[in-house]
């Protein structure tokens, strides 16, 4: 995924350390997030893909919201061509909490990714599709890895 760099609004200012070993979680989670775009770039560009991989990457709500979305997807004979850009920043840490959590603010660009007929490839976006919008995504930390357990779109806001 290609970062996009936000225009005014805050979902580029960090609030979590970024040295030390927080520093080394909060890339950790950062990283997990990205590698869950990737999956999920791969699966929804693929008539075939069953989602399987989105379990090495989410959980709980998020992981329900891709499956669900992926099998829509399928049923409406559509696939994603292109892939969205973002820009992450990890605005909280918590590694004490059991399991740690962080909670990522992002400025996703889905204007480059769009839903187009899985066999002619002709874009078929719905009308009223947003384009840039802050998304809010809560990680939770089980043994060694960084899993996505929620992502909302915050769509009154810009960024």
């Amino acid at each position: 995924m290609t970062p996009v760099t936000p225009s005014g609004g805050s979902a580029n200012v960090g609030n979590a350390p970024t040295d030390g070993p927080e520093g080394a979680s909060a890339r950790d989670a950062v990283r997990a997030y990205q590698n869950w775009w990737q999956a999920q770039v791969e699966a929804y560009g693929r008539t075939d893909s069953d989602g399987s991989g989105f379990r090495t990457f989410a959980s709980g709500q998020a992981l329900t919201d891709a499956l669900v979305n992926l099998k829509q997807l399928h049923e409406a004979k559509l696939v994603m061509t292109g892939e969205p850009r973002n820009s992450p920043a990890v605005k909280s840490l918590d590694l004490s909490a059991d399991p740690n959590t962080a909670v990522i603010e992002d400025c996703l660009d889905v204007s480059g990714w769009h839903q187009a007929d899985a066999v002619t490839h002709a874009v078929k976006d719905p009308p009223d599709r947003l384009g840039r919008y802050v998304a809010t995504v809560s990680l939770r930390q089980f043994q060694t890895r960084w899993l996505i357990n929620e992502f909302k779109r915050e769509v009154g806001r810009t960024c």
